[in-house]
């Protein structure tokens, strides 16, 4: 069965505050119940899209669309992804500050695929243009928000919150990575798809075996198609193309 890993939801990583950050997200982490928020501006001061980050996920929950409330969506996976910590569960996702002119264009039980656009970053309830983001294990308890010790507006799940570097894989084929705030983030193993070589010269072999015979010789900048990636006989990734096997080490993902 094919991983379904959970993803970093925009093409750009661009973390303007962690979740211990004293601007406004320590009362947050710090009370109980707590929660690891993260803010992200993606790319600029702009409204960059949030992406569905697994296979599929569901509007759960929409809170304070067209009126004085802060502005929420509350995304729960149809099925268990896989984490970057390396165990697999149901997860939620709050998304705080969208505007109204995304919000009312979605419906609770929408179903998202992975890849699709979710809404914009905003400012509803917020000086500046970024998504406030939470996430946590299971499903959401009650209206999924609690105020909790520390007077701080918090995500409710039944398992509990996830820190995002334990919970997102970065996909270098969608998101460049600008600035991750020091948070150390897992990449996604190779996946099939279109790559580049980035070595002089990458051979392509007829097997993954020890001694196996080259079949080509690709030079850098060459563009490939990788239709299955699988472990090496030095325990490396490999990828098979349309002549045979090459490393994955030579290359780098063509962004989609």
């Amino acid at each position: 069965m094919a991983k379904n890993y959970l993803t970093y939801p925009f093409a750009v990583m661009r973390i303007t505050q962690r979740y211990d950050g004293e601007t406004s997200h320590l009362p947050h982490m710090t009370g109980s119940p707590k929660e690891w928020a993260t803010d992200e501006g993606e790319k600029d001061t702009g409204r960059g899209w949030v992406l569905c980050p697994c296979d599929e996920m569901k509007v759960a929950r929409l809170t304070g669309v067209g009126s004085q409330g802060t502005n929420a969506v509350y995304l729960t996976s149809n099925k268990k992804v896989d984490l970057a910590n390396g165990k697999q569960a149901v997860v939620t996702v709050q998304l705080v500050h969208p505007n109204d002119d995304d919000l009312k264009k979605l419906r609770v039980g929408q179903v998202f695929r992975r890849g699709e656009k979710i809404c914009r970053e905003g400012n509803d309830g917020a000086t500046g243009y970024h998504i406030h983001m939470a996430v946590g294990l299971g499903t959401i308890v009650g209206t999924g928000w609690q105020r909790n010790s520390k007077g701080a507006w918090v995500l409710v799940t039944t398992g509990g919150p996830i820190k995002p570097e334990d919970a997102f894989f970065i996909d270098p084929a969608v998101t460049t990575v600008k600035d991750a705030a020091g948070l150390r983030f897992k990449t996604l193993p190779p996946q099939p798809g279109k790559y580049r070589v980035t070595v002089n010269v990458l051979p392509v072999f007829r097997g993954t075996k020890r001694g196996a015979t080259v079949r080509a010789m690709l030079p850098k900048g060459s563009v490939v198609a990788v239709t299955k990636v699988k472990r090496g006989f030095d325990g490396g990734v490999w990828g098979k193309c349309a002549c045979g096997w090459l490393a994955m080490q030579g290359t780098e993902a063509v962004a989609k």
